[in-house]
């Protein structure tokens, strides 16, 4: 009898999948039928999004890089990822984004993080978020592929959740903010609900804390009873950090304080780090309107498929540009394979030798110029010569560059800056200049002024 129920079971099992890729297979028909966006896949379990888990309608299928996905398993493919496919369709009628799936590595290689910013501040607009641009740059760095960012208020139901969801389905959770003092610092009690633990205090913890003060210092030492410390040293100082770094078992807890939070992922890099992938870009500035050159970059994208990842970025405000587009490989092969494609294709002359970084590159750029021959070349050499015979018989602090925000005195300022930077690279001294104020300025000048400052 026991047999028989087993087999009716198994047979049941078999009837569901047979009809699901019955059910299946016509969706894709269907929607190949009414698309014919070539920056669509054409596998139809990627784009329905099952669940790397083994699943008994989907054996052997699942997705490379964890996703957003809701329900109970066997309807996440079914509900979940449509809406993943229809969203991937808008954005490719729109022309807008032409990123493809090239950054997802394969299951031996793939580690990927999940990344919580925790505060009210944030969600009100009251704070400015910048941990999330850091955190998503660094760990990139690190071959890391960031695949979600969540910002949560501060209550400890949503934050646990998050937690929870979030620990499933990525090798790394970093979550940013909610430690401290405070009534609203409501982090550690959070995650250790979220893996039904309970908060003590640590004693390595509690003399750390004494260490800080002591006095109003205590909640930092009650964490979950499973945590772990992570030590590390301060990237600034050359000491090892003097509070460390909190983790429950792949959920690690960051300070929200930026300078804090970089100081510690720094001295922390070898937590995260992937050595089996090495993320490579480039970025490509076009002197054309974007909606002419979509189509060019819908057939590149289209070209190389899953290889390399090609995004569009208008920019309304550039003198120099007004598209940026980036190519995202995991190799370099694709990346120049990509550049001579586009090259061959877009207008003639569109795309422009900007420098996003220019201050910070000025020594290599304007030496490689008067290096050149060209008749631009030697006259920045002329003026190099007379700028190091300068720094060769004075200190920075006994020069300045006479400035008012005009073209002349900001080409010396920038000569001038690249010289300091060739010759005198360690010297910490700022530039000097000499701004003689009108008793009536343009506010534009003024404005240049404090930003030259800012920059230089």
């Amino acid at each position: 009898m026991g047999w028989d129920l087993g087999t009716r079971l198994f047979q049941r099992q078999e009837q569901r999948s047979r009809l699901s890729r019955i059910w299946l297979e016509k969706t894709r028909v269907f929607l190949e039928g009414r698309t014919r966006t070539p920056a669509l896949p054409h596998c139809l379990f990627w784009l329905l999004q099952v669940p790397s888990t083994q699943d008994p309608l989907f054996p052997g299928y699942g997705p490379q890089c964890p996703v957003d996905l809701a329900g109970p398993p066997c309807l996440r493919p079914l509900f979940g990822g449509l809406g993943g496919y229809w969203r991937a369709l808008q954005r490719g009628r729109e022309g807008r984004t032409m990123t493809s799936r090239a950054s997802e590595l394969s299951p031996g290689r793939s580690v990927t993080a999940g990344i919580i910013i925790v505060g009210d501040e944030i969600l009100k607009g009251h704070t400015q978020d910048t941990n999330t641009f850091f955190l998503c740059r660094t760990l990139r760095s690190l071959g890391v592929q960031v695949c979600r960012v969540s910002v949560v208020p501060d209550e400890v139901a949503t934050i646990a959740a998050e937690v929870t969801s979030f620990s499933n389905r990525f090798t790394h959770v970093l979550t940013a903010g909610g430690i401290g003092p405070t009534h609203d610092d409501v982090t550690f009690e959070a995650v250790a609900q979220a893996f039904g633990d309970e908060l003590k205090p640590h004693p390595k913890l509690e003399a750390a804390t004494k260490a800080l003060g002591g006095e109003g210092w205590e909640k930092l030492s009650l964490v979950p009873s499973s945590a772990r410390l992570h030590y590390g040293t301060d990237p600034c100082t050359g000491q090892p950090f003097r509070f460390p770094l909190v983790s429950v078992r792949n959920v690690y807890l960051f300070p929200g304080i930026p300078e804090l939070l970089r100081r510690v992922l720094e001295g922390m890099k070898g937590l995260f780090q992937n050595p089996a992938v090495q993320f490579h870009s480039k970025e490509l500035y076009v002197a054309a309107d974007e909606a002419s050159i979509a189509p060019i970059l819908a057939e590149a994208q289209a070209h190389f498929g899953r290889r390399l990842g090609l995004g569009s970025y208008p920019d309304w405000g550039s003198n120099y540009y007004q598209v940026k587009l980036t190519l995202d490989s995991e190799e370099e092969g694709p990346l120049e394979e990509c550049l001579a494609y586009l090259t061959a294709r877009l207008p003639q002359g569109s795309l422009v030798p900007y420098m996003p970084n220019a201050v910070e590159q000025a020594s290599e750029a304007v030496y490689k110029l008067a290096e050149s021959g060209s008749s631009l070349g030697k006259k920045v050499a002329g003026a190099l010569q007379t700028i190091e015979t300068a720094l060769a018989q004075y200190s920075l602090t006994q020069l300045c560059v006479g400035f008012n925000g005009g073209k002349d005195c900001t080409a010396l300022l920038h000569l001038f800056h690249a010289a300091v930077q060739r010759k005198l690279p360690d010297v910490p001294n700022s530039l000097q200049i000499l701004y003689i104020r009108s008793i009536s300025p343009f506010p534009e000048l003024e404005q240049f002024l404090q930003d030259t400052i800012k920059r230089y």
